[in-house]
């Protein structure tokens, strides 16, 4: 058994125990002055009653109170001395079947009852071990006596007290067996949540199954959904810390290459061997370090940078940025539309214009013709944009890599086609910054970048 299971059983078992024990010292202690307690409110009561009949309804109608209290009624002249009032009413007593060692009403009571008093007395009974409870009352001449046989209650409770001990013994033996088997119900499910949270935490990604019905279940399910949470989480990181490999990789080539030209041709000034053009080649590369370096700034910053959402007419906005390329770029673009230029989202206007600048050089460096392709449309009551152009990649598996940083397409990594190769990653961050659906396909030779747009309102 377990350690929870263990205490469960013991303090579960204490707890009932326990009990047991309080209500045995409840008997011995309480139960008798209840049980007399009990008793004199029904003499008290039928008294009560009887002193709103008259002579007539005591002496005729008494039975009526017996029956209702469960007491005896009797009633005798209290003319009579007191010799003969006691044999009176022993008599009365005992043709009502009660039968009495010990009763007198003394010519104290005999005078208090006759000032008004209402008395309250016992008579223990002796051997009979049992006392006679009775209320006492004159009413128009007669003394009534209601009374009710009081067992002795001592013996009563001693067996009573027997009986629960030993109940106590059984049940307690029960209550440790029951408390176990339930308590292992409920610790196993804990141990297998146990064991899954152990393998979690060695990212090994396990699932439990708990069927219990209860907050177990729910805390089962919470924890397979943290599993999967983390598994991708874990998978995701794992990714990054690769793609960071490639990323570091990839920027130190960036920038090796011209550093190693500044050098050569730093040294090729110092030796004297400069033909003219030395210093505008070190210019030029700097320049590309530069650029490098800005590209890498703004890259990093662009997650970090709140957005400044305002109402764009999306349509406008690109076809503006579109007009400040096609007069030097010398492209046949080829526009289809099936949705109003006035169609309005909600974006980062800087931010938004970045990602249309970045897919339009990015049609024009990589398109194998001069036609690009740009296509409006409403789908699933989202604004969807896609340009297309014709491409030299055949290879569907280069489309995984094709967001990240750095991932340019030729093998000579010509700065003529490639530039610093964050358009894309770039592309990608701002939209999911955005939260809108983007993506890339690849279909009978052309290439497809496309976004999806939620229409403001």
């Amino acid at each position: 058994m377990s350690k929870l299971g263990r205490k469960l059983t013991w303090r579960i078992s204490a707890v009932v125990i326990g009990v047991f024990a309080l209500s045995i010292l409840v008997n011995q202690f309480f139960l008798p002055k209840y049980y007399h307690y009990e008793m004199k409110q029904k003499v008290t009561q039928a008294m009560k009653e009887v002193e709103h009949w008259d002579k007539d309804q005591i002496e005729n109608d008494s039975e009526k109170l017996e029956a209702k209290y469960d007491v005896t009624i009797v009633s005798e002249n209290m003319n009579n001395n007191e010799n003969d009032l006691n044999e009176m009413l022993s008599l009365d007593l005992a043709r009502k079947q009660i039968a009495l060692n010990r009763f007198w009403v003394t010519g104290d009571t005999l005078d208090e009852l006759k000032n008004g008093a209402i008395l309250t007395k016992l008579y223990d009974q002796g051997k009979q071990k049992s006392s006679f409870l009775v209320s006492l009352n004159e009413k128009d001449g007669l003394l009534v006596v209601a009374g009710v046989s009081i067992a002795d209650y001592s013996d009563t409770a001693k067996i009573i007290n027997e009986f629960n001990l030993m109940l106590m013994l059984l049940g307690s033996i029960l209550v440790v067996a029951l408390t176990g088997f339930l308590s292992r119900k409920i610790t196993k499910p804990l141990e297998e949540l146990k064991i899954v949270a152990d393998q979690i935490s060695k990212l090994e990604f396990e699932k439990v199954t708990v069927e219990t019905q209860d907050e177990l279940e729910d805390l089962a399910t919470s924890i397979n959904v943290m599993s999967d949470d983390l598994k991708k989480a874990h998978h995701a990181l794992l990714r990054r810390n690769k793609d960071l490999k490639y990323f570091m990789a990839d920027l130190t080539h960036e920038l090796k290459t011209p550093l190693a030209l500044i050098k050569a041709y730093s040294i090729g000034i110092q030796d004297g061997l400069d033909d003219g053009t030395y210093m505008e080649t070190i210019v030029k590369q700097t320049n590309q370090i530069s650029v490098i370096i800005e590209e890498l700034l703004r890259f990093s910053k662009m997650e970090s940078d709140p957005l400044h959402l305002e109402k764009i007419e999306v349509r406008t906005l690109f076809d503006d940025l579109l007009a400040n390329y096609q007069e030097t770029m010398g492209m046949d673009i080829r526009m289809k539309s099936e949705t109003s230029p006035k169609t309005v989202i909600l974006a980062d206007r800087v931010k938004l214009e970045m990602v249309f600048n970045n897919l339009i050089t990015n049609a024009m460096k990589y398109a194998t013709t001069k036609k690009i392709k740009v296509e409006w449309a409403e789908r699933d009551g989202k604004l969807y944009f896609a340009i297309k152009n014709e491409t030299s990649i055949r290879n569907h598996e280069t489309l995984e890599h094709i967001w990240k940083p750095f991932y340019v397409r030729e093998a000579s990594r010509n700065k003529n086609f490639s530039g610093t190769g964050l358009g894309l990653a770039i592309v990608q961050t701002l939209m999911e910054q955005h939260e809108f659906d983007y993506g890339v396909e690849l279909e009978d030779d052309w290439i497809t970048f496309y976004l999806i747009f939620e229409k403001a309102e």
